[in-house]
């Protein structure tokens, strides 16, 4: 489940390909399985890309001090490099829609109750907190793919 589309129209196709290619690292497993944290910097290398028939996927390769941040995973797909798409790793989309579907059950909850539960407030803290960190990375992501497709070698 894709959240956001980019196309990109100032690149061409083969540049694009070139540098997600130069600047990932290969994996032969799907990533919404792979963990993208190292302590040792690649040089050059922003993501961790999975290949298949039909598309390419990159999840960003983080540091052990970013394990908190839910995962986005960013999508080519092969026939055309002039956009990509980004969804959320599974354990993170997992994640929200459990703490969405603990926020509606607790304010369907306290609507036929006529007053607040005391959990309600803590409940929406958690999710305000998800969706925060979900913007930070999102930004972190936006900017890494902005240095892979701006690359020069």
């Amino acid at each position: 489940m894709y959240f956001k589309r980019i196309k990109i129209t100032e690149l061409s196709t083969e540049k694009i390909e070139s540098n997600v290619r130069l600047l990932s690292l290969r994996r032969h497993t799907s990533l919404d399985f792979k963990s993208a944290s190292t302590y040792v910097a690649e040089p050059n290398k922003f993501f961790l890309g999975y290949e298949n028939d039909r598309k390419i996927d990159l999840l960003r390769i983080i540091t052990p001090f970013e394990r908190l941040l839910p995962k986005i995973i960013v999508t080519f797909d092969k026939t055309n490099f002039q956009e990509y798409k980004l969804r959320l790793k599974l354990i993170s989309m997992v994640s929200l829609i459990l703490l969405t579907i603990g926020l509606i059950f607790n304010l369907v909850y306290s609507i036929q109750n006529g007053r607040l539960e005391s959990d309600f407030g803590s409940i929406v803290i958690v999710n305000l907190i998800f969706y925060l960190l979900l913007f930070v990375e999102y930004k972190l992501v936006k900017r890494k793919m902005d240095l892979t497709l701006n690359w020069k070698e």
